[in-house]
């Protein structure tokens, strides 16, 4: 009973975040990618309005951070890895996808780790990021999946948009974003018209799964909207990955 009395209503977010993550994870067991990436999508949505929450309501403890760390490493290190590694191994260790695909795994699921342990270990601390954070690195892996993943054994044609598959599209995406968030290449904390703009990207990614409901009966529809409204998502992560350092090094130089 002393447990839940010391539970915030924030904690209840971040717990949601790491929870949806595991069932993302469950759900890329069975290759249901589509729908797993939903997941991965809602529990950004939890992670981003649990710091609100917190810091709206109060908190009851100090292991706010600890907790969300927790909860990311599922939802955006463990999560995307699986995903990637799920979509594109056919025989491990004998064929040069498969071998790929899992080095990808390893990579995202490795600096993610490592990405998250250094901003607890002090790194929130700092005005800037050092390094792209795990969730920008999941939702760029993600929406590379939606648009550029492999079909092969996944949901039904009808929930599916993928434009073309392309492997090694993923698996570079995959890498790079590795390579970010073990960098040390600065980053925009999420402030202001940045955290609406990031909002707005989540929110464009999920709208494919919320027109499905309306749209699955018309598939040429279904396909045309969900690949727009998932290509202007990744535009917009992309000009945070490749922007948000130009933009942190200019606002060094006028400060």
């Amino acid at each position: 009973m002393a447990l839940w009395n010391r539970v915030s209503i924030g904690d209840l977010f971040t717990i949601a975040n790491g929870v949806l993550g595991f069932i993302a994870i469950t759900y890329i067991l069975e290759r249901k990618f589509v729908a797993a990436t939903g997941l991965i999508l809602l529990s950004m949505m939890m992670d981003g309005l649990d710091g609100y929450i917190a810091r709206r309501f109060g908190s009851k403890h100090s292991m706010g951070q600890v907790l969300d760390s927790i909860s990311d490493s599922i939802s955006f290190a463990f999560a995307p890895a699986l995903l990637v590694y799920a979509e594109f191994h056919q025989s491990p260790g004998s064929s040069l996808e498969g071998s790929a695909s899992l080095a990808c795994a390893i990579a995202i699921l490795a600096t993610g780790l490592f990405r998250l342990a250094r901003f607890s270990a002090g790194g929130y601390q700092l005005p800037h990021f050092v390094g792209l954070p795990a969730p920008a690195a999941a939702l760029l892996i993600v929406l590379t999946c939606l648009l550029f993943g492999s079909t092969q054994g996944a949901e039904s044609a009808e929930h599916n948009f993928v434009i073309e598959e392309t492997a090694w599209l993923v698996l570079l995406v995959g890498f790079l974003s590795s390579f970010l968030m073990a960098s040390e290449i600065s980053y925009p904390k999420i402030h202001g018209w940045m955290a609406t703009a990031s909002g707005l990207a989540v929110l464009l990614a999920a709208l494919p799964y919320i027109a499905g409901l309306a749209l699955v009966d018309d598939q040429d529809l279904y396909r045309a909207f969900s690949r727009m409204a998932t290509g202007i998502a990744l535009a917009c992560t992309l000009v945070y990955v490749f922007g948000g350092p130009i933009y942190e090094k200019v606002k060094r130089s006028h400060g």
